[in-house]
C-alpha cells in the first residue's frame, strides 16, 4: 500500500453495512451486498463532460432472493461519488433497512 494513501480510503469504517472504501469505487467496481433479507447494489458512475454527468453512486435495494436484474427494485438513489457521499449512502441504506423492519 503506498504511504501517502490512508488506511481509510481503502476501507470503510465498520458499519452494518459491509462496504469497501472510496478507493475501491473510483477504480470503478460495482458492489452487492445483503442485510437481513434487503439486497444492495452500488455502482459507480464516472463524470461524462460530453454528456453532462456528475460523477456519481446509483444505488439500488430489494427484498427477497433474486439478483438485482431479476429482482423488483423497491428504491433507488444517488450519492455524489466521494468520501462523503459514500457516507452519506451507507446513512440511506441503513435508512432503507429500518423502513423493512
Amino acid at each position: 500500500m503506498k504511504e501517502d494513501i490512508r488506511r481509510d480510503e481503502f476501507y470503510m469504517a465498520l458499519t452494518e453495512f459491509p462496504i469497501p472504501g472510496i478507493v475501491f469505487f473510483m477504480n470503478g467496481n460495482v458492489f452487492t451486498g445483503s442485510l437481513k433479507g434487503m439486497n444492495y447494489r452500488i455502482v459507480p458512475i464516472k463524470s461524462k463532460a460530453e454528456e453532462e454527468i456528475e460523477a456519481h453512486f446509483e444505488v439500488s435495494v430489494w427484498d427477497g432472493l433474486l439478483c438485482s436484474d431479476l429482482a423488483e427494485i423497491q428504491d433507488r438513489a444517488e450519492f455524489p461519488l466521494d468520501a462523503d457521499g459514500l457516507a452519506a449512502l451507507v446513512v440511506w441504506l441503513g435508512e432503507e433497512k429500518t423502513k423493512r423492519e
